[in-house]
């Protein structure tokens, strides 16, 4: 926020987008609208996040079953391929962070689009671990969705909720659909159900990419996956 100018609205942004997008999906914890202003009126946690800024605390389970692409070529469902992969581990403590505005995101999405041979602008769908709503502007950022710093901009404006121009984290996210401590699971699940089409009321139009990009520890380790249908391989 000193350094680029970010404000507590557009990290509020983040929270009313992934809230817009878990009252299009029935499994999600959250159910009712949410504003700004409720965002920036909730009760403080550590400044300048609210308690809305920060992720759930629920129960939950997933699996992702993995197998070779002539095995899945026989099975009833489509397919969901892995183009692209990339790991980085950059810190142990938070206080050893060369840089509180740059994750190992900047590595593990390159390595992961190298592999892929794809770019950000070939990207449909975003699937992002949001333990807080800055998590989301600096994964969008070092993702190469939007130049550094200018994360707080590129949320702002509905650009990433239902209809906007990027679709973020389309299930509510961690923010507003679940987070029962192993979320980076249910960003595969969430973009492999949307290159599936089993999305529902908030499937993204022909989508054919996805990329799903997780954090461990305290911002230290990333972990960024490129996933396409049939038509991509």
């Amino acid at each position: 926020m000193h350094q680029y100018g970010t404000t507590r609205e557009q990290l509020a942004a983040v929270a009313v987008a992934a809230r817009e997008w878990a009252l299009l999906n029935p499994a999600a914890w959250e159910k009712k609208p949410l504003t700004i202003d409720e965002v920036l009126s909730a009760r403080m946690v550590s400044y300048p996040f609210t308690v809305r800024d920060c992720c759930l605390i629920t129960d939950g389970g997933g699996a992702v079953i993995m197998t070779t692409a002539e095995r899945a070529r026989s099975l009833k469902k489509p397919p969901v391929y892995v183009l692209g992969c990339g790991q980085a581990i950059t810190h142990a403590n938070i206080s050893s962070m060369p840089d509180l505005t740059a994750t190992g995101a900047l590595q593990s999405g390159r390595a992961a689009y190298e592999m892929a041979q794809l770019s950000p602008g070939d990207i449909d769908v975003v699937e992002l671990y949001d333990a807080f709503t800055i998590n989301t502007i600096l994964f969008l950022e070092d993702l190469g969705f939007c130049p550094k710093g200018e994360g707080g901009a590129f949320v702002s404006n509905r650009h990433i909720a239902p209809g906007g121009g990027l679709p973020v984290n389309t299930n509510g996210g961690g923010l507003s659909y679940c987070h029962p401590g192993m979320y980076g699971l249910f960003l595969l699940i969430e973009a492999a159900r949307q290159l599936r089409r089993e999305s529902g009321a908030r499937q993204i139009a022909d989508c054919e990419t996805a990329i799903a990009h997780g954090n461990g520890g305290v911002l230290s380790s990333q972990s960024t996956v490129i996933l396409g249908t049939a038509a991509t391989v």
